[in-house]
């Protein structure tokens, strides 16, 4: 009988343990298990991604967004409902980075301090007004092929003009900030924008 107490209780503890999480707060999370709060105007993490990490280097793995102190609210793009790369207006949009802090950081960005890290993230020059589902799953930290070929792929399409000067402001935030172009193929991405 005594046993069975044992048995139960630390069921419970394990239920009410799990539970606790999920009052916390709704909201779909991205690759890197961040997601907008839109009440709050911030943007922040609840885990990282095996899957992201599993896949980049090691130099990759101690990428974290919330060390570069992004204030969406503060951008000025932050109460637009059109989408720039899509010419969507819809209820809501988020502020996305151009070139991703991610993409930044893989690309000479890991050995800035965290005040050059917070001017990059929070360079209005290199954000644009964006569909949460463009922005979160078909842009994410994708280089300009990758997302070009995402988007094309999907129910959405870039608004008139928007594909070659989202490539053009891509290359314009990279050569401001001094970030490589290792991982981009520029050439192609213009020629899938054709």
């Amino acid at each position: 009988m005594l046993r069975s107490g044992v048995v139960v209780a630390i069921f419970l503890i394990g239920l009410i343990g799990a539970s606790t999480n999920s009052w916390a707060h709704g909201g779909r999370l991205n690759s890197e298990g961040c997601h907008n709060d839109t009440k709050a105007g911030t943007y922040h993490c609840h885990l990282h991604s095996t899957k992201s990490k599993a896949s980049n280097s090691a130099i990759s793995a101690s990428y974290n967004r919330d060390n570069w102190k992004f204030h969406s609210s503060a951008s000025p793009v932050s109460r637009s409902v059109l989408g720039w790369y899509t010419g969507i207006d819809g209820s809501a949009t988020d502020v996305d980075h151009v070139v991703a802090l991610k993409d930044a950081y893989l690309s000479g960005g890991q050995g800035w301090n965290s005040s050059q890290k917070r001017a990059f993230a929070n360079d209005p020059f290199n954000h644009v007004a964006a569909v949460p589902y463009v922005n979160r799953t078909l842009k994410n930290a994708y280089v300009p092929l990758k997302f070009i070929t995402k988007l094309r792929n999907s129910r959405y399409a870039f608004a008139n003009g928007k594909c070659v000067e989202y490539v053009d402001l891509y290359v314009q935030v990279k050569q401001k900030y001094g970030l490589s172009f290792t991982h981009n193929n520029i050439q192609a991405a213009k020629a899938a924008c054709r």
